[in-house]
């Protein structure tokens, strides 16, 4: 059967990973002769390379966004070439000139199911890189969020709070329904818009946003905005 491949750029250490959290008909990474491929049934419909390719690439973001969701210190991956496989066998590589790729922890995503009799069977289940890559592909907002949960950076981190603040209905919202104090949220504010708090890595300049008495660190805005991620999408399943 003829199929698309959109072969992955990046660290083997993240690449290697990616077959056993990804196998769904929708969307697989399978590795041959050292090169990892990513496959989707969304390609089946598409008739050119730079159809595949364009669709590859949104595809990707959305992966990129959920590994990194998943884990923390997981790299970007990129895509390196189309490959179309014919009926027969025979393969045809297109190869772009741009694109750029931008002790870590392994993954895993095996289910264990003990039969009546005790045996054991390890079976594949949806992984959560999936099924977050599946919620960003129905709703827009979530692969926006996931496009910039990339970058740990205090600009991206405030646009995924706006995203999920906007998509919830308000600040208020997000208190209520994704377990944060409204203090926490305040000081979550006040630091990133502050550039006497950050300097050149605030959101704004002026002076009128001052900083809170106590800052907040980047690793606890992340984890915040990380865990409000993980709940909002949640909500959508």
């Amino acid at each position: 059967m003829a199929k698309w491949l959109v072969r992955l750029k990046g660290e083997k250490f993240d690449l290697e990973d990616l077959p056993r959290l990804l196998h769904s008909p929708e969307l697989a990474v399978s590795e041959e002769n050292g090169f990892y491929y990513l496959q989707s049934s969304e390609f089946e419909s598409l008739t050119s390379s730079d159809e595949v390719r364009k669709r590859g690439i949104d595809l990707i973001d959305k992966l990129n966004g959920a590994a990194k969701l998943y884990r923390g210190n997981f790299q970007d991956v990129s895509e390196d070439g189309i490959t179309h496989v014919e009926d027969d066998g025979r393969c045809h590589r297109y190869v772009y000139l741009e694109g750029t790729v931008t002790g870590r922890g392994k993954l895993r995503a095996n289910a264990t199911v003990i039969s009546p009799d005790g045996t054991e069977k390890k079976v594949d289940q949806p992984t959560n890189l999936e099924t977050w890559i599946g919620i960003a592909n129905k709703y827009k907002p979530v692969a926006d969020a996931l496009h910039f949960f990339r970058q740990h950076s205090w600009v991206n981190l405030y646009k995924v709070y706006e995203i999920i603040r906007d998509d919830v209905g308000g600040e208020n919202a997000i208190i209520a329904q994704h377990r944060v104090s409204k203090g926490k949220l305040k000081r979550f504010k006040q630091t990133a818009q502050s550039r006497a708090a950050l300097g050149d890595y605030a959101r704004h300049a002026s002076k009128k946003y001052k900083p809170p008495a106590q800052l907040m660190s980047l690793s606890e805005a992340k984890s915040m905005i990380k865990d409000i991620l993980i709940n909002w999408m949640q909500t959508k399943t």
